[in-house]
């Protein structure tokens, strides 16, 4: 395996420096979430990049990536250069790091372990090693001012403004967000300007405001359709898709919140078994092979699982293996569901639900 850690004094003298909190996402649509946790790396991906090892300034980033990306636009490489310099030659063993998720509602954090490394062979190629302190802490721990600040667009970034790294450190000793640090005159501490591009931080990027939104929404599920009454929001969406449907009273359900079936009086031959997990944990192995017993008992023929804590790794390989008989919805799933019917939902459901569908200009960042 051709691993290559970077070794430099900067990312080996972490002692000497004050730590840095940095954002470092793992996909648009999280794809590389889970695999971030189970290796305990950070994957910012960048997979047409090759190995930055060696290149130890902003500049020599930019000069490989104009050789590995002669298509992209000029602003678009200083991007992805400002952030790939960051990921190998800034971020230091020490730091913390928040990884926002995209499949559930939360963010993992962790201490950066390791320096940069590349791997020809991997999948993800560039990485850093990470000790998870969390592996999805509800955003909602955290005060808007924060949650806005992990909706940046861009993959690589640093948070400082409002004593950020002091409240995340706040968050993992006591659970709680305190807000803005105040000084001495009751101002929360000035961060020193800077004109140097790879400084900027998360609040000088744009916002992804569909994730925010999402978030919000989030939020406000979780909120009004806790616990069972998630189950009857699934079952509400699935009758407007066409199905007959029967959800489990409230208690012990043994694997099966709603029967589905399709056709004439609900005696179709697409008959769904599911499950419905609320909480913000992810559904392990143990939760996947109920459902499995469940569609065999009840003589489904899929079983679907919705879980908006999403699911651990070993829960995803059961789920791949069982690909012609189970299907997952996590929280992306379950609220493009709910976007595609919001129109036709039950006026006490939408009264829950108050949304309004806005158009916006895209973003032509990362």
């Amino acid at each position: 395996m051709n691993v290559l850690p970077k070794q430099t004094s900067t990312t080996e003298a972490s002692s000497e420096v004050s730590p840095r909190l940095w954002i470092v996402r793992a996909g648009a649509r999280g794809e590389r979430e889970l695999a971030a946790i189970e290796q305990s790396r950070l994957l910012p991906g960048f997979l047409e990049v090759g190995d930055l090892t060696d290149l130890g300034s902003r500049d020599a980033v930019l000069s490989h990536l104009q050789e590995v990306l002669p298509d992209e636009g000029k602003n678009r490489l200083r991007n992805f250069a400002a952030q790939l310099n960051q990921f190998v030659n800034k971020i230091t063993p020490g730091d913390y790091v928040v990884m926002p998720r995209k499949v559930t509602n939360g963010v993992a954090i962790g201490l950066v372990r390791g320096g940069y490394e590349f791997d020809s062979k991997s999948d993800f190629k560039h990485s850093r090693r990470v000790e998870w302190q969390e592996e999805s802490l509800p955003r909602d721990t955290f005060k808007q001012d924060l949650r806005h600040s992990f909706g940046a667009f861009m993959t690589i970034c640093e948070i400082k403004r409002n004593s950020a790294l002091e409240r995340v450190k706040t968050v993992l000793e006591t659970g709680s967000d305190p807000g803005a640090l105040l000084g001495k005159q009751g101002q929360a501490p000035e961060v020193s300007p800077t004109t140097d591009e790879d400084e900027a931080e998360a609040e000088d990027y744009q916002t992804d405001i569909e994730d925010i939104a999402n978030q919000q929404i989030i939020s406000l599920i979780k909120s009004e359709f806790a616990g069972h009454a998630l189950a009857d929001l699934v079952a509400e969406i699935m009758r407007i898709e066409g199905y007959t449907t029967k959800v489990s009273p409230p208690g012990p359900d043994g694997g099966v919140d709603i029967l589905a079936a399709g056709g004439t009086l609900g005696l179709g031959e697409d008959r769904i078994c599911v499950q419905v997990k609320s909480g913000d944990g992810a559904a392990n192995h143990d939760v996947v092979l109920r459902l499995i017993g469940s569609v065999s008992n009840s003589q489904a023929q899929t079983g679907l699982l919705v879980s908006i804590g999403g699911v651990n790794s070993v829960a995803q390989k059961e789920l791949d293996n069982n690909f012609f008989k189970l299907r997952l919805w996590q929280m992306p799933d379950l609220l493009k569901a709910l976007f595609r019917t919001y129109g036709e939902l039950s006026d006490e459901t939408r009264a829950k639900l108050p949304l309004k569908q806005i158009w916006a200009p895209m973003s032509g960042g990362n």
